[in-house]
């Protein structure tokens, strides 16, 4: 069965990007509940005056 270059270096490509991707951050809990209780700056509707 031939080896299809392409498919081989897909993969390994692939494996070296996962290899030197670092983790994705996870929110400290503490931290997601303390921004959560607190007001976005912002969120709120917009003045009376502004035109979109």
């Amino acid at each position: 069965m031939p080896i299809d270059p392409y498919a081989a270096l897909n993969a390994m490509l692939r494996a070296e990007a996962a290899r030197f991707t670092p983790p994705v951050r996870q929110a400290d809990p503490a931290e997601a509940a303390e921004s959560e209780s607190e007001p976005q700056q912002g969120a709120g509707p917009a003045p009376a005056g502004s035109a979109a």
